[in-house]
């Protein structure tokens, strides 16, 4: 089902288009289960590039994959793993793809339990959630967030484009995550007041003490806990230490997950995407995937339940149900 799911529903390839796969060595069943589907569509020429564990991290994609990209119409990369290190070089390669017109789906810490839940997840229903979702944010401005465990923040998404991540990746130049399932937009970097309450996960991080983040002029002022306050305090010092250090503590995104197979499990890839969540960021939002204009060196996702979300004073989620 997910191989199906990748290379035809999400990446529609289609007979004659030329397509590079790019896997790390822990994923050769993957890549295996993937060509046989590439291959099934009747394509053009087909590239496969493993990166060894020898070669990692990969501060820079060899100047032959960069080179590559204006010779195929769809990319798909999918790792078992990714270190930290190579962000500034995956984000450089993506560049070159979207300069090129290359369509790009993006797999990011995948494993068998992912394959088989996320990436299995019926894509035309993640679609058409998403798109609705899209349809009643597009052109508002106040939103309003409460949950039981005490969120109260307002912020503006006025002028802002809502983004889809549907995991249908069909244009020229588009990117997409796989597993996808969110809508998501960059709230106006000053407008966030109130708390925020994340009580489901940050990156790599599940929580067991909810976290409070107060938010005063779009950025957070105070942060309350136990140890997950500790380690997200440490995270954002960290980032103040780098480039644009001082935007770290800025709200970046608002997102809500539309994948009704997607777990929390501490992974970013599967956290945010979970249905009946919503994920505030703080951080970098200056990229065209999110439209924002703050620049930092960070982009640290709060996961929040059974949030009630308000926009323009129509109800759009209660208690985590959706209403669209």
């Amino acid at each position: 089902m997910w191989a199906k799911n990748i290379v035809h529903t999400c990446m529609n390839i289609s007979a004659d288009e030329n397509v590079l796969l790019i896997t790390d060595q822990p994923m050769a069943q993957v890549r295996e289960r993937l060509m046989a589907e590439i291959l099934s569509a009747n394509p053009g020429q087909v590239w496969s590039y493993i990166l060894s564990n020898a070669s990692r991290p990969l501060i820079e994609y060899p100047p032959m994959l960069h080179q590559l990209t204006a010779h195929v119409d769809a990319v798909m990369v999918f790792y078992a793993s990714v270190p930290p290190e190579e962000t500034p070089g995956r984000l450089a390669f993506w560049g070159t793809c979207r300069k090129n017109g290359t369509r790009v789906g993006y797999g990011a810490q995948i494993d068998d339990s992912i394959l088989e839940n996320e990436l299995s997840a019926d894509y035309q229903e993640i679609a058409a959630i998403t798109h609705r979702l899209k349809e009643r944010l597009q052109g508002k401005d106040r939103v309003q967030i409460n949950t039981p465990l005490g969120t109260d923040l307002t912020c503006s998404i006025a002028g802002r484009d809502i983004k889809e991540d549907s995991g249908m990746i069909h244009h020229p130049g588009q990117f997409g995550n796989l597993p996808a399932g969110e809508c998501f937009v960059a709230p106006l970097e000053d407008s966030a007041e109130g708390v925020l309450v994340v009580d489901k996960s940050f990156p790599e991080l599940v929580v067991n003490q909810p976290v409070r983040m107060i938010f005063e002029k779009g950025r957070v002022v105070a942060i309350e806990g136990g140890a997950e306050a500790e380690e997200l305090v440490r995270r954002i010092e960290h980032g103040e230490q780098l480039e644009h250090g001082e935007n770290c503590r800025i709200i970046a995104e608002l997102g809500v997950g539309t994948n009704p197979r997607a777990r929390l499990t501490g992974k970013l890839m599967t956290d945010e995407k979970v249905m009946g969540t919503i994920h505030v960021a703080i951080g970098d939002n200056a990229s065209p995937s999110y439209g924002g204009v703050n620049e930092a060196p960070i982009h640290i996702d709060g996961v929040v339940g059974q949030p009630t979300l308000v926009v323009d004073g129509e109800t759009l989620i209660e208690e985590g149900r959706y209403l669209v």
